[in-house]
């Protein structure tokens, strides 16, 4: 039931002045009136426990998991206040949301250590109280609402909980525990080298060093969205190793369906787990470990994670693919076929265990090294079984165009592969991978040939590896790959131009300077508490509403990754939309007299209802390793966009996991290219599957560090920017054609990357043919940042949440012709072909509203 198809907020208010038109102000929203669970809700949260199941690694286990359901005693911070995701853009309102203990319990655990969960509780609510007292003192101080984001930058740190004690162990009654570490990272502030963040706390490695004296098996579960040191377990005993990492809101179910068997483990790391932060090439020099925010040096240029440990012969803690099964698995190549420079790899896996299970088929390829030295492997293809039952097997098909795996040559600005022997390697991650088959390539041959568009202004020393010999693996497959199987590619590169579209073109000429400001600023966080005419509160931005008139409806953008951001508790008043909830944590923060306005009474107030589903973060969906499953969630996320009426989702995020500290990685998917390019380019897929209901890829690019990140420098090669920090938008683009892209808040070597030509224009449109819209990060132009007048020049055509003072900036440059009003139209007309195929359009044509 809805709050009917069209609600009148303002009674018999007109447009305009009073009286002028004598027509009342419509507005439609998705907003539920009754409160009662959807069955879409039920199968969301379905669909949420089964991606939580397939991407949670076991790390490590002696054989004591799978348990059989009984008594169980559960510590650790995590097993009360699990963390289903990040703070920031990253959150998620869901209706409800399973911790590990509620998990565990659903499982059919007896969870026996209850006393020291209860004090637990207490212990936290008065931590956050403690937190809550810091952080509305320190924006009282600052005397401006601006200090509301730098409150991001102070995340809660969970308590530890009190020692664990023989009492303790006694009444819990059994020989096993569990216990949780939890941490929490997100947007604007990069985790911190020190204990109880990227470090084990010595209260932790206590707890854990007597659970392992005094329970004969010890099982430990990480709930974090990225890799910690785990140095210190090396001289305790524990049984099994989990990363949990984190799982949206049915996260602690799966935990329970992993501990019992219910479910065997299959997720893989999408990173590698170095032994210690000093194994991490440049790693001191990371964010603000070096004291310069304003630039970061990319030195370790193409040795990005496995690619560093492999080449240079570093050993890691858990490599890059790794992750342990119930059962075991045997994998042999089949067969290899080419059409043309394409590779199609036949393997059959059989599983030779006792439980049913799925693998993951990982194909690496060793390139030779010749005037461009390679990294020792690179991923080229992967894919998940079915679940096989012990005995079975299946034969699954890996394919690849060699072509991509060419290196970039700064001098020629081409991409070559040379001459020489292509190792094709097999296994289940990267330190466990077999020679298959080798590819020979007579000569060299250059497969693309384009410019130098976005290389460094600035010298610095890059980390150059020494050349590779790869000895022949003897009986394996050989092949020779004729050099004329390859097709050079040499892409042009032309001016842009509007739209030849008839009906773009027939609104295009009805708009005014004015209106083109209206459509090409857009509207945000503040705007979203005043009138729109298609509502979708909580969204983070919109479309202008003013152009109906001229045949263009608002639409509405709402923030990602992990699910839909709005509002879950709706209520109407005064003409404003007012939460029943804080739409995001930071806004319990806000002033008494602000919250006043926003916020709904409980007691006088009727809501209505916005419950969407947090699904597991996007290093998690990575980590299942299956494209199908990820599009699933991507065909959801966009259901629930047609509910409520959002037209954008502000994902997928595709920065590389380039350091483990950045406070964004949860919310990114890998430290590989490839594995990055190919999930995102699933998931688009599914959102996109529905008609009119865009994805939005960011931050494009190189937004790899959230300290400073508006001011920062991103310094690096041409070939590090395109072989690893472009190739997973490069992958999405050509394969899922997302409709748009969110450039970063960052320089990209000297230049703001809403004001980069060669990155927005040059590489985007006219190497990979981007035929979509690109708008801005939040609030990331004007004061000393990007600037408002070259975004569009700059194939930026969406600026983002905007104000007053983007248009009022953008007014200036085109009096006083710093701005033409052509770029203007080229983006406005990008930005009508969109809104007139949008999910909102076809539902509410503007005529109704008039």
């Amino acid at each position: 039931m809805r709050f009917g198809i069209i609600i009148e907020l303002y009674g018999e208010k007109t447009y305009g002045e009073k009286g002028k038109s004598g027509m009342k102000r419509r507005y439609v929203s998705g907003i539920q009136s009754d409160e009662s669970v959807s069955s879409r809700e039920l199968a969301h949260r379905t669909l949420s426990r089964d991606a939580a199941g397939e991407s949670i690694v076991l790390l490590e286990n002696d054989g004591l998991l799978p348990l059989k359901p009984g008594k169980i005693a559960l510590y650790g911070s995590g097993a009360i206040s699990t963390i289903k995701g990040g703070t920031g853009s990253g959150e998620v309102n869901e209706r409800y949301s399973v911790n590990i203990a509620d998990g565990m319990s659903n499982a059919g655990f007896i969870i026996t250590s209850q006393d020291w969960l209860e004090e637990y509780k207490s212990e936290l609510a008065k931590a956050m109280e403690a937190h809550d007292r810091y952080c509305f003192e320190a924006v009282r101080k600052s005397g401006n609402l601006h200090a509301l984001m730098d409150v991001t930058n102070l995340p809660f740190i969970y308590p530890i909980g009190r020692e664990i004690t023989e009492e303790d162990v006694r009444k819990s009654d059994t020989d096993t525990a569990v216990y949780v570490i939890a941490r929490q990272a997100g947007e604007s502030g990069d985790k911190k080298l020190e204990s109880g963040d990227y470090d084990l706390s010595p209260e932790e490695i206590g707890c854990l060093r007597f659970l392992s004296e005094h329970y004969p098996k010890t099982i430990l579960v990480i709930n974090s969205g990225s890799s910690m040191d785990l140095t210190p377990l090396e001289s305790i005993r524990l049984s099994a190793v989990i990363f949990f990492c984190q799982q949206g809101e049915e996260g602690g179910n799966a935990l329970g369906d992993i501990l019992c068997g219910k479910v065997n483990p299959s997720g893989k790391l999408t990173d590698t787990w170095a032994r210690s932060y000093d194994d991490i090439p440049f790693g001191g020099e990371f964010s603000y470990l070096n004291g310069d925010l304003d630039h970061e040096y990319y030195r370790e240029g193409i040795y990005v994670g496995y690619r560093y440990f492999d080449s240079f012969h570093v050993k890691p803690r858990y490599a890059f693919g790794h992750g342990l099964s119930y059962t075991r698995f045997e994998m042999w190549l089949d067969s290899i076929r080419f059409e043309k420079s394409v590779v199609h790899v036949s393997v059959t896996v059989r599983n030779i265990g006792q439980y049913a299970g799925k693998e993951v088929v990982q194909l690496y390829l060793s390139c030779p090294s010749g005037r461009q030295v390679r990294e020792y492997q690179m991923l080229t293809a992967f894919s998940k079984t079915s679940l096989l039952e012990p005995g079975s097997e299946e034969t699954i098909e890996l394919t690849f165009d060699l072509a991509d795996c060419a290196a970039f040559d700064t001098d020629s600005a081409s991409k070559v592969l040379e001459q020489g022997s292509y190792i094709l390697r097999l296994g289940d991650s990267s330190d466990k991978t077999s020679p298959a088959a080798v590819i020979s390539l007579p000569k060299d041959v250059t497969v693309w040939k384009g410019q130098n568009l976005c290389g460094p202004q600035l010298v610095f020393e890059e980390l150059r590896g020494k050349k590779i010999d790869h000895p022949d693996p003897g009986d394996v497959p050989h092949f020779v790959i004729s050099p004329e199987s390859f097709a050079a590619v040499c892409p042009d590169y032309p001016a842009p131009e509007r739209l030849n579209d008839p009906d773009v073109l027939e609104i295009l000429k009805k708009l005014t300077v004015k209106d083109l400001l209206e459509l090409c600023v857009g509207y945000g966080f503040i705007g979203m508490f005043t009138g729109k005419k298609i509502l979708a509160p909580g969204t983070v931005g919109r479309t202008t509403d003013r152009l109906y008139h001229k045949g263009l409806v608002n639409v509405n953008l709402s923030d990602g990754p992990a699910g839909l951001r709005l509002m879950k508790r709706v209520a109407f008043k005064w003409g404003l939309v007012r939460m029943g909830d804080y739409l995001m944590s930071f806004m319990k923060y806000f002033p008494r007299w602000l919250k006043k306005i926003i916020m709904a009474d409980p007691e006088r107030d009727k809501f209505g209802y916005q419950y969407c589903t947090a699904f597991p973060v996007e290093t998690s969906m990575a980590q299942t390793w299956n494209t199908e499953l990820c599009k699933r969630v991507g065909k959801a996320i966009a259901e629930e966009m047609n509910e409520y009426n959002v037209t954008y989702w502000l994902a997928p995020a595709m920065n590389i996991h380039r350091n483990p500290l950045c406070g964004r990685n949860f919310e990114y998917y890998s430290e590989d290219p490839l594995l990055t390019g190919k999930i995102a380019a699933a998931v688009v897929s599914g959102v996109q599957s529905e008609p009119g209901t865009y994805a939005t890829i960011k931050h494009f690019a190189c937004n790899n560090a959230e300290d400073n990140r508006n001011f920062s420098d991103s310094i690096l090669s041409e070939r590090a920017l395109r072989e690893i920090y472009l190739k997973g938008f490069e992958i999405c683009v050509r394969e899922a054609h997302p409709k748009a892209v969110m450039s970063s808040y960052n320089k990209v070597n000297g230049v703001y990357a809403p004001n980069n030509y060669g990155l927005l224009t040059d590489i985007l449109r006219n190497e990979w043919g981007f035929d979509g819209i690109v708008m801005t990060d939040w609030n990331s132009t004007n004061d000393g940042k990007a600037e408002d007048r070259l975004t569009f020049p700059s194939g930026n055509d969406l600026i983002m949440p905007g104000g007053s003072k983007s248009r009022w900036t953008i007014w200036k440059a085109l009096i006083f012709r710093r701005l033409s009003r052509e770029d203007l139209r080229i983006s406005a007309s990008r930005i009508i072909r969109q809104i007139l195929d949008s999910n909102v359009a076809k539902k509410y044509p503007p005529e109704m509203f008039r």
